[in-house]
């Protein structure tokens, strides 16, 4: 009974023991409670921009203040963490270290240099985006000018790199417009720039380039494969931060006349009989319109193209305007005189009315052997008559204008009825003939009222009669100036002359 009862105490006591060495932490376990804690606060800056690296040393440390280090590893992270800065804990174990200036994405980590308190805190990534500038600038004749400027470290070479632009309205798919190629400033500044055509109303615009290192700068995300061709993009862009695939959103202006004026001309036309088209190019340089490449024998319209082929030769001769020269101008446009029309195709010929037609960038005209033979469309006339300006030659311009604008009277119908009573002056000329349809009716006009400038071209065939024609282009030309239409004509020739 003895033996037993010391034998129990003596296990008791070894328990006893071994809970108290349990109560006992070993070194080991003393050094692990050490904690050092890191942070970036903001996470993400602009290029020339800075953070703060702040946290707190805590756990089983004698108190502070204690030595840490800011050490860093930029990207692309392959080389070994170097000391940025030094500086000390407060008493209570908490630090920051402000003004951190990273020029590219960089991780930081905080290291305790005191023995007594030895730690290291986690990796900490900070994200540097380019410090991007974007300005659109919108230009005459529906274009616009984006610029986009990106500094960056200067040690990134993204100069003379392929730029992609891309455009897209109304639908996800993207439309390349332009390409060009970056350059880069001595400050290490990527530029880009380019004038591109822009629809009227809202649309969207993409320029991206494959650039060296370019994860140095920002999110991965932002950056995505550049693509030389269209391509439909149904997800959102990404916000701004890298020229490298850049995106955003503009507003191009609407020329005259408006979307819903063209819309309108376009349902009455549907309406009337024969054999139509109708273009505009809108003060913007915009062309709508229907039918717009549906070619007509020229009838006497091709005149305009004579008057001014014949213009641009003498000028190419050093030539100025004779007698002669007015005595074949003058009546082949006032009064539409065949004859003249003819004399004046004699000392241009094909070639002259071709290159002509190059200058003025039409893809639809043909000729050959006489003027009476040229085919044409309405897009062709449309901008002709926009361009004619730029396509006389300086010292011939009045003159050509003010034969265009003062044909006789009786020939004065359809586009210059309609608007010069709503103050447009109106340069012009109509045409019309008999065909294997019926009656054919053409006339072109340039119409300008202050600095608004638009071009319309309305082509007929089939028609039943000639007063028919003229109240179509009458029609069309009202509702895209958004006025009254005169009373339908009825008259069934306009004699010789017309082509």
């Amino acid at each position: 009974m003895g033996g037993s009862t010391r034998i129990r105490r003596r296990l008791a006591a070894t328990a006893m023991a071994a809970a108290a060495l349990l109560l006992v932490p070993a070194a080991s376990d003393a050094q692990a409670a050490v904690t050092l804690t890191a942070s970036a606060a903001p996470k993400e800056i602009v290029f020339g921009g800075s953070t703060t690296i702040s946290g707190q040393l805590s756990g089983a440390v004698p108190p502070g203040p204690h030595a840490i280090e800011l050490q860093a590893s930029p990207y692309p992270y392959t080389a070994p963490f170097q000391t940025v800065t030094t500086a000390a804990t407060g008493a209570d174990g908490s630090y920051s270290i402000a003004a951190v200036k990273p020029d590219r994405n960089t991780r930081y980590r905080v290291v305790s240099t005191d023995p007594t308190a030895a730690a290291q805190s986690p990796d900490v990534p900070v994200t540097v985006d380019e410090k991007l500038q974007t300005h659109i600038r919108y230009l005459p004749l529906g274009r616009a000018r984006l610029t986009v400027s990106s500094a960056h470290p200067t040690d990134l070479a993204w100069g003379g790199r392929s730029a992609y632009w891309f455009v897209a309205q109304g639908s996800p798919r993207f439309k390349v417009v332009r390409q060009t190629r970056t350059t880069q400033d001595s400050k290490g500044v990527t530029h880009l720039s380019a004038d591109f055509a822009v629809p009227a109303g809202h649309f969207r615009y993409l320029v991206c380039f494959s650039a060296p290192n370019q994860l140095a700068m920002g999110p991965a995300a932002a950056h995505s494969t550049c693509h030389r061709h269209d391509f439909t993009r149904k997800a959102a862009l990404p916000p701004p931060l890298t020229a490298t695939f850049l995106g955003g959103r503009g507003s191009g202006p609407a020329g005259f006349p408006f979307a819903s004026r063209i819309a309108s001309a376009r349902r009455y036309l549907a309406g009337r009989s024969g054999y139509t088209a109708f273009a505009v190019v809108d003060s913007q340089g915009r062309v709508g319109g229907v039918n717009v490449h549906r070619r007509f024998v020229t009838a006497s319209v091709v005149k305009a193209m004579l008057l001014v082929a014949y213009l641009r030769k003498l000028a190419a001769a050093h030539r100025g305007l004779d007698s002669n020269s007015r005595s074949i101008l003058y009546p082949m446009i006032h009064v539409s005189d065949n004859n003249a029309a003819s004399a004046v195709y004699g000392r241009v010929g094909d070639g002259g009315l071709y290159r002509l037609a190059h200058a003025a960038g039409m893809t639809d005209f043909s000729v050959s052997g006489s003027w009476g033979n040229a085919q044409l469309s309405a897009f062709d006339q449309s901008r002709y008559f926009f361009r004619i300006n730029n396509l006389l030659p300086r010292q011939f311009r009045g003159y050509a204008r003010g034969l265009l604008s003062g044909i006789a009277g009786y020939e004065s119908w359809g586009i210059p009825r309609v608007a010069r009573p709503h103050g447009w002056r109106v340069f012009f000329k109509g045409g019309w003939r008999s065909t294997g349809r019926g009656q054919l009716v053409h006339q072109i006009g340039r119409l300008e009222r202050g600095r608004t400038v638009f071009s319309l071209a309305v082509m007929t065939d089939g028609d039943p009669s000639m007063g028919y024609g003229i109240t179509t282009i009458q029609g069309v030309t009202a509702r895209l100036l958004a006025g009254r239409a005169p009373p339908a004509s009825h008259a069934r020739t306009l004699g010789p002359g017309g082509g």
